[in-house]
């Protein structure tokens, strides 16, 4: 019985083990997609978003490609295993923390995101919607 035991114990650590050194899929590229969002008021908006990810100095960081085709300021990046986020803080007028909630599947970034604004009596709404981005060929 305790041998039973003992190979129980010494499987689920190797299996542990085994899960930790898996690599992190590769999340490096251009990301196109729209963020169907809505505010508190209920208006509905499609915000379309393009995200490129780049291994910088063994690190993840992100860019948004804005409107004019530029990218803007480094963004954070924290990945484990297919889960992604990435945050941003937008310094305009009181402040809009943006954040990428994302989970690789099936070759897309799924997930959620966010604008929420520190101000809300200016800005009045934040929005929070799903999201799908596919990596550009």
């Amino acid at each position: 019985m305790k041998f039973v035991v003992n190979l129980i114990v010494l499987a689920g650590l190797l299996s542990a083990s085994l899960a930790a050194q898996a690599p992190n899929p590769d999340v490096t590229g251009r990301w196109l997609g729209a963020a169907d969002t809505t505010d508190e008021a209920g208006t509905k908006r499609q915000e379309k978003q393009t995200l490129e990810i780049r291994l910088e100095d063994g690190k993840l960081n992100a860019y948004r490609l804005g409107k004019d085709g530029k990218l803007s300021a480094k963004m954070e990046v924290q990945q484990t295993g297919a889960k992604i986020n990435v945050y941003f803080y937008l310094d305009f007028e009181g402040g809009e923390p943006l954040r990428w909630k994302l989970e690789l599947k099936d070759g897309a970034l799924v997930g959620t995101f966010s604008a929420q604004h520190h101000r809300p009596a200016k800005w009045i709404y934040d929005r929070v919607g799903a999201i799908t981005l596919v990596k550009e060929k």
